[in-house]
């Protein structure tokens, strides 16, 4: 269910600090709005915000667990599939990227050639001489 709050209701509804609530408004993570007073409001799915505080604590809490001897210290394969699902996903942003890079400098160039083009059009023709005077030497 979303709710609007404050920047500090939705740092403790989340489990963060309103700096980070602020910084997440400026990525574009969250929807946010001044009010009359000039405090943000900030939209927070609290459902969401409750899994999200529960998987944190439950992790900072794992990993506060020290290792057993003789218990593998290595990431599990769940956590490597997880790295290796954002990692993919990075690459295929990474890809769309570079095709949009390759695609804008193409535009670029023909662009850049067009208006070559164009300035060359623009300037004037220098008065031909004819055969004749050519021939002779004359001028006309």
């Amino acid at each position: 269910m979303l709710e609007r709050m404050t920047l500090i209701d939705a740092g403790a509804a989340l489990g963060i600090s309103p700096d980070a609530v602020r910084m997440r408004i400026r990525r574009g993570m969250m929807q946010g709005e001044k009010d009359e007073e000039g405090r943000w409001l900030v939209w927070v799915d609290t459902e969401q915000a409750e899994h999200e505080r529960l998987a944190r604590q439950a992790n900072e809490r794992a990993d506060e667990r020290e290792p057993e001897p003789g218990e593998p210290v290595e990431p599990t394969m769940g956590e490597l599939r997880m790295t290796i699902a954002v990692l993919e996903a990075r690459l295929e942003a990474l890809e769309e990227v570079r095709e949009e890079r390759d695609f804008l400098r193409k535009q670029v160039d023909t662009l850049v050639f067009a208006q070559g083009m164009a300035a060359q059009k623009a300037l004037p023709n220098p008065a031909r001489r004819s055969w004749w005077a050519r021939l002779v030497g004359g001028s006309a």
